[in-house]
C-alpha cells in the first residue's frame, strides 16, 4: 500500500493548521544541518511546502516530492507568492526515479510513518541511496503514536476549523491497530459546513507503520547506511526519554 493522496478538504485543513512562516522546531534543526551540507537536496513529502520555503529563503538548493497534486498546487502557491520557483516532482518516495544525485533527502514531521508499511519503507531507504551521492545524508523522523493505543475503535471530534471563505471544517477520526505488522489504521472524514448547508466531505484513510528505535538504526545498517545519529525533538544532543518525543534520525550513506 502506497501513501494516501491528501484531497482537497485535507490540504485546506494542513494549510491553516500549519501555515506557511509559522514556529516550527524543525525549521531551524533543518536549517543549521543542511546548511553545512549545501549541495542538492531532496525534501521527501513537502505537502505544502511548510519546510521546503524556509530551507529555499535559506538559500538552500532544495527540491521537492510529494503523491498529492493537490499538495504540489498548494506547495507551487505558496512558492509563487515568495517569488520562489523550486524544482517539484509528483511521485512517491519508495518509487523514487528522478534525475541525478543529492547531498541530502530528507522526510520530517513523521511523514515517513504514512508509506503505511515495512516493504514501502525498505523500499524508500534503497530508493534514496539511489539517489544519493557518496557520503550523502539521510534525515528521517519518527512517532511512536502510543497515544492512540488507548482510543482504538473510538470516534473523535476534532476542534472546528474555521475557514477563509467563511465556511467550517469538521472532522472525525477514528483508528484500528494491526499489532503484529505494527500498523496504526487511521479513517478521518471531513465535512465542510457553510450556512448551514453540507458543501463538501472526503475521507481519508491514513496507515502510520512505526518502528521502534533500535529497529530502525537496523533497518538503516541493514541498507547501507552508517554514521547513525539520534535526538529527540530536533535537538541536538539531547537524548529520547519518552514515547511523546520525536525520534530524529540521520544518517550517512556508505
Amino acid at each position: 500500500m502506497t501513501l494516501t493522496t491528501y484531497g482537497n478538504l485535507c490540504t485546506e485543513v494542513y494549510e491553516i493548521t500549519k501555515p506557511i512562516g509559522g514556529e516550527y522546531p524543525d525549521v531551524p534543526y533543518f536549517v543549521q544541518h543542511l546548511s553545512q551540507i549545501g549541495g542538492r537536496i531532496l525534501e521527501g513529502m513537502v505537502g505544502t511546502g511548510r519546510l521546503l520555503i524556509p530551507l529555499l529563503e535559506a538559500g538552500l538548493n532544495v527540491e521537492g516530492i510529494d503523491t498529492s497534486p493537490n499538495m504540489l498546487a498548494a506547495c507551487k502557491r505558496n512558492c509563487a507568492t515568495r517569488d520562489l520557483n523550486p524544482v517539484l516532482y509528483q511521485g512517491s518516495i519508495e518509487n523514487l526515479d528522478i534525475p541525478g544525485k543529492f547531498s541530502a533527502v530528507v522526510v520530517t514531521l513523521g511523514s515517513f510513518m504514512l508509506l503505511g508499511n515495512r516493504t514501502a519503507a525498505i523500499a524508500a531507504l534503497q530508493a534514496f541511496a539511489r539517489h544519493l551521492e557518496p557520503n550523502g545524508r539521510i534525515f528521517i523522523d519518527l512517532g511512536l503514536p502510543v497515544g492512540s493505543f488507548n482510543t482504538e475503535n473510538i470516534v473523535k471530534q476534532r476542534e472546528p476549523i474555521q475557514c477563509l471563505d467563511d465556511s467550517v471544517i469538521v472532522m472525525q477520526t477514528s483508528s484500528w491497530i494491526d499489532w503484529i505488522k505494527q500498523i496504526e489504521h487511521m479513517l478521518i472524514r471531513y465535512e465542510k459546513w457553510k450556512d448551514g448547508k453540507l458543501i463538501d466531505t472526503e475521507l481519508q484513510h491514513l496507515p502510520l507503520h512505526w518502528f521502534g528505535r533500535e529497529e530502525f538504526m537496523m533497518c538503516l545498517r541493514e541498507h547501507g547506511y552508517v554514521d547513525i545519529t539520534l535526538c529527540a525533538n530536533y535537538t541536538d544532543g539531547l537524548e529520547p526519554t519518552s514515547h511523546h518525543d520525536q525520534l530524529c534520525f540521520s544518517a550517512t550513506l556508505a
